[in-house]
């Protein structure tokens, strides 16, 4: 049963992915602050809107325009990139004066209670947030959209249908995924599919001749050219290379599909009103049809994004909270 967030994530392991995942991010933010110095609040400035998000850049963009169109007394800055390193560069900028953004948007709900605990997420939430269902909130968080973990396959290769498929001979070699220590969204696969498919799921993988990759941007380019026939990744990342011609389809495996909520949230001390419209618009029609034309299933309303028959998997991410280093762990002893 999917229960509210409200689990302390904590660990060493846990924080020295994260802080591997975001290295670059780690010098990036440090050079940030010494040049802000004294105006780490330069973010709440009036109609000036900084958010940290986990899209990428081409979506970000589009989603900034589509807000200031709706709301044109605002400025929005969306700065993109990866869930740790996002992760890393507020803990950096927390230390060192305080964090440069107003609002987050990221791809990894465990990543939240931590966030709650060390001070850096504030207690606003859009009054629509009242709408969504429990797995779609948390203390101090709502997700404005759904990530959901299918398969992808190369035209003219026979249709895997299901998690179990891909360790079959035919895929010997075929086979990418992401790296559930750089990608948020892939944690959840990483817990979820061993149960689906079996324990020695990821083992089978890798006697299959499985390739690991940071990144599940990467495995559906990948799969596009054709360097790679399979692949795991995420619904939103097939829909916009389908529509753009890529010659591949998606599966949405028969075992059931992995959903990851995108969790939103206002940061504490930088609540300024842009930020607070800005949340609040990611749950209107308007922001959410935006969400759903950049990709996203969305977190409210009717869509077509999930198939009506398409099964779904209920995670227990507060399990997954407390328990992702062992997670992290049992991956990494497969593939080291």
């Amino acid at each position: 049963m999917l229960v509210k967030r409200g689990l302390i994530e904590g660990g060493l392991v846990q924080r020295m992915r994260w802080r591997r995942a975001g290295a670059l991010a780690l010098a990036g933010a440090a050079v940030l602050a010494l040049l802000a110095g004294c105006g780490s609040k330069s973010s709440g400035a009036s109609g000036k809107v900084t958010v940290y998000a986990a899209l990428t850049d081409t979506n970000g963009k589009a989603l900034a325009a589509a807000f200031e169109k709706a709301n044109s007394k605002y400025t929005v800055n969306i700065v993109t990139e990866g869930t740790g390193a996002l992760v890393t560069r507020i803990e950096t900028e927390k230390k060192s004066g305080g964090v440069k953004a107003n609002a987050v948007l990221l791809a990894d709900p465990t990543v939240m209670p931590e966030l709650a605990s060390d001070g850096v997420i504030g207690d606003y939430v859009p009054a629509d947030a009242s709408k969504l269902p429990a797995d779609l909130k948390g203390d101090g968080w709502f997700g404005a959209f759904q990530f959901y973990n299918v398969i992808i396959y190369h035209d003219g290769v026979t249709p895997p249908k299901d998690w179990s498929d891909l360790t079959k001979p035919e895929y010997k070699g075929k086979v990418e995924i992401g790296d559930p220590s750089y990608s948020g969204t892939t944690l959840a696969m990483a817990a979820e599919v061993p149960k689906l498919a079996g324990d020695s799921y990821f083992a089978d993988l890798k006697a299959n001749g499985v390739k690991i990759v940071q990144s599940t941007n990467t495995v559906g380019n990948d799969v596009a050219s054709g360097a790679m026939s399979v692949g795991i990744t995420l619904d939103s990342v097939c829909r916009p290379l389908i529509s753009g011609g890529s010659p591949v389809k998606m599966v949405w495996p028969t075992s059931g599909s992995i959903p990851v909520p995108a969790p939103a949230a206002i940061v504490k001390g930088q609540e300024n009103a842009g930020a607070k419209a800005f949340l609040d618009w990611l749950l209107t029609d308007a922001g959410q049809k935006e969400l759903t034309a950049l990709g996203y299933a969305p977190a409210l309303g009717a869509s077509d994004a999930v198939p009506s028959d398409a099964k779904i998997v209920t995670v227990p991410y507060s399990d997954l909270v407390s328990q992702r280093a062992t997670i992290l762990g049992a991956f990494t002893k497969v593939f080291g």
